[in-house]
């Protein structure tokens, strides 16, 4: 089926992203301008943009994926650590076997689905969850644990005993990578040619951290330094067969506590 205009491809602007997005908005690619139009919001604003028709593909949180049956996801490319993030984070003001509510940062839903198997599994808790702002001060919050993301999760300095990190967490209880995201896209969509600018900008992109990193860290008041150990040491844009396998063990999870559609597979474009 022939598809009027460009494919409308959706992306979060955090730091973690840049890489995959700074050759599309940079215009780093040829013919990108003419085959694409960018959109950029919060995750979770981009899956249910996904979910209606509003964008043909978008960089979701993969329990969106495992949420939605007819997503196709392009390959090899992911947002995902294989240990310590620094960006997800669970702020705890009480020890955590006396966690009895949490606040979960609205923006994401992968990590917020990952907070409440993370607790189930390994602490067999089951606490009240309530929303909070992504930009929220996690000590200001009636809440026994905050989860943040992003940025905003990397700017704040506290007591290493006081947040723990969901990617260091995952990887010590599965020994397996944890992938955040994925570019997905809706059934029946003409891609064209956008699977491979895709990773093609993967590839550039990760070839300009250094680049990236020193705009980036001016934009964030955060050191170049550790923009750049981030972006190169704690997150990586592979989906390979450990993603893979660490992808599917967080669906299992998220299937047992009927945070996801069971009966769902990866499927690529």
């Amino acid at each position: 089926m022939a598809q009027k205009g460009r494919v409308r491809v959706g992306a979060v602007s955090y730091l973690n992203t840049k890489p995959l997005i700074y050759p599309l908005s940079n215009n780093c690619l040829m013919q990108s301008e003419e085959e694409i139009e960018l959109f950029l919001d919060y995750p979770s604003r981009l899956a249910d943009d996904l979910k209606i028709g509003n964008l043909d593909v978008a960089l979701i949180p993969i329990i969106e994926y495992f949420r939605n049956p007819g997503y196709r996801i392009v390959p090899h490319i992911s947002i995902s650590s294989r240990g310590p993030v620094r960006s997800i984070r669970l702020f705890t003001n009480a020890p955590i076997e006396s966690i009895r509510r949490v606040a979960l940062d609205t923006s994401s839903r992968s990590s917020r689905a990952l907070v409440q198997i993370w607790l189930a599994e390994k602490y067999h808790l089951h606490p009240e969850f309530t929303p909070c702002s992504p930009s929220v001060d996690p000590w200001s919050v009636d809440a026994d644990a905050v989860l943040l993301i992003g940025d905003a999760a990397m700017g704040l300095s506290c007591r290493a005993d006081s947040a723990l990190d969901l990617g260091a967490e995952w990887q010590e209880f599965t020994g397996l990578p944890f992938v955040y995201a994925c570019w997905s896209a809706r059934e029946g969509v003409n891609l064209r040619s956008v699977p491979q600018m895709l990773q093609c900008a993967k590839q550039l992109g990760i070839n300009k951290i250094p680049e990236i990193a020193r705009i980036e860290a001016q934009k964030l008041s955060l050191p170049e330094d550790i923009c750049q150990d981030y972006l190169t040491n704690h997150i990586f844009y592979d989906l390979g067969g450990a993603e893979i396998a660490g992808m599917m063990k967080f669906y299992d999870l998220a299937v047992k506590y009927d945070l996801a559609v069971p009966g769902m597979v990866a499927e690529f474009v």
